[in-house]
């Protein structure tokens, strides 16, 4: 095992993916143990360490940790889909042997003869089976099912296979699918294909892609994401070919990458894609409804766009429309207009996705006076849409989600005010008040 070969491993995978915007926590390395730290562990644990975790404790480090996790945007490939992250660790300290006394005391019978040296974040360990004669494998312990599921012939085994498929982990869904009787293996065809997808998303990089359709949509496809730096490398293109290119890829799609292609549509075609999108409503192949309403709302003409969605909305549900329905299909809009058509339809509980779609379509002064003089199911549906807004601010660091016309902060406070005063339950009363605390976020 070449320590210092695995460590520029590791450090470049880190940085690769904190490139494509993911989130990691850096390679921290205690120094080495001493002869006497691991004596005096031995003696505390009743045993004698594997000899190559041995090895790695006194010529590497004593205490090592590091852990990436994908962006939430990352279009993973469906048989994949379980793997968005790795972690790798160890610690002299967190070691603890399990003898079957022990073990039968904590329901964990087969974790007896185990010596665990990494806590998984479900509750799960990572194990060196040390009842072998020879080198210790390493297992998977599951505290749900009290099973061992054999990961590695040896603690260096398992260091070098899990760099080689990028350090993923360290629960057991992410390793299922390359696990066969000698436990992980790395040359079956599951394999290759993750390495190469992997490989592939962590060379991939923006400024190389951005020059020809043929890379900057796969860029996309794996990172699915269309924010303005990638409209404006789609700009460069002519529109037709942006539409061409995406309609060649349509067909063989997974639904993720689907809705990734629309957002190129929708934010760098626009309206130069109204006839694919019309045809869309008769012949919508294999675009989601809710993706087909997304490209409605960037593509068409509002007056159209808003009474196509409005029928579908309402043709689909029957006669009770649901929240969660309307807000997947009106959102894109962000219209005001539809906020004349939730007065009409909105229903209580407000937060099943009527006060959403409320916050996203531009609610006015006017809006929120007006509805606080009619129904419950109204004013409860402004007090959690204002709410929406302002959370929306704090998770997104969003600059939208405004009320569009307010006179002055003093009269916004004083219509909360008011609302505050004739509500009648604490938790709504409470909802207010946060409101008020941080109002200036919403006011235009």
């Amino acid at each position: 095992m070449n320590i210092r070969e695995l460590t520029e491993q590791w450090i470049s995978i880190l940085e690769r993916i904190k490139m494509t915007d993911g989130e990691i926590i850096e390679l921290t390395a205690d120094a080495p143990a001493t002869e006497q730290e691991i004596l005096s562990v031995e003696a505390k644990l009743g045993i004698q360490l594997p000899k190559d975790f041995k090895q790695v404790l006194m010529e590497w480090s004593k205490h090592l940790y590091f852990r990436w996790m994908l962006s939430d945007e990352v279009i993973l490939p469906d048989e994949f889909r379980e793997i968005f992250s790795g972690e790798v660790g160890w610690n002299l300290e967190w070691l603890q042997y399990w003898g079957e006394d022990i073990a039968k005391e904590e329901y964990a019978s087969s974790l007896a003869g185990k010596l665990t040296f990494f806590h998984v974040g479900n509750g799960d360990y990572l194990a060196l089976d040390v009842q072998h004669d020879s080198e210790a494998p390493v297992v998977y312990w599951d505290h749900e099912t009290d099973e061992a599921t054999l990961l590695a012939a040896s603690f260096s085994d398992y260091v070098n296979k899990m760099t080689e498929l990028g350090c993923i982990g360290a629960e057991m869904w992410q390793y299922e699918c390359f696990i066969g009787s000698n436990g992980i293996e790395t040359n079956t065809d599951i394999a290759h294909r993750w390495k190469a997808w992997f490989q592939t998303f962590l060379s991939l990089r923006f400024e190389d892609a951005r020059g020809s359709l043929d890379s900057i949509i796969p860029y996309i496809l794996y990172h699915g994401a269309v924010n303005s730096r990638e409209v404006s490398a789609l700009q460069s293109f002519r529109h037709d070919e942006i539409l061409h290119h995406v309609q060649k890829r349509l067909s063989t799609c997974t639904p993720k990458e689907t809705k990734a292609l629309c957002m190129i549509v929708g934010e760098a075609v626009k309206e130069d894609a109204e006839e694919w999108v019309r045809e869309l409503w008769t012949e919508p192949g294999t675009i989601d409804p809710v993706d087909r309403s997304y490209l409605t709302a960037r593509c068409l003409p509002h007056d159209e766009a808003y009474q196509l969605l409005v029928n579908f909305v309402e043709e689909a549900s029957g006669k009770e429309i649901e929240g969660y329905e309307a807000l997947r299909h009106l959102s894109a809009l962000e219209s005001n207009r539809v906020i004349t058509w939730l007065e009409k339809n909105c229903r209580l509980p407000a937060t099943n996705g009527w006060a959403a779609l409320f916050a996203i379509s531009k609610p006015s002064w006017d809006d929120l006076n007006h509805w606080a003089e009619l129904e419950p199911r109204h004013r409860l549906t402004i007090i959690h849409g204002l709410d929406e807004m302002i959370r929306e601010q704090n998770t997104y660091n969003s600059t939208q989600g405004k009320v569009y016309g307010v006179p002055s902060k003093d009269e916004m406070l004083g219509f909360l005010g008011r609302l505050h005063d004739e509500e009648i339950l604490n938790t709504k009363k409470a909802i207010i008040r946060k409101i008020a605390d941080q109002v200036d976020k919403i006011l235009q």
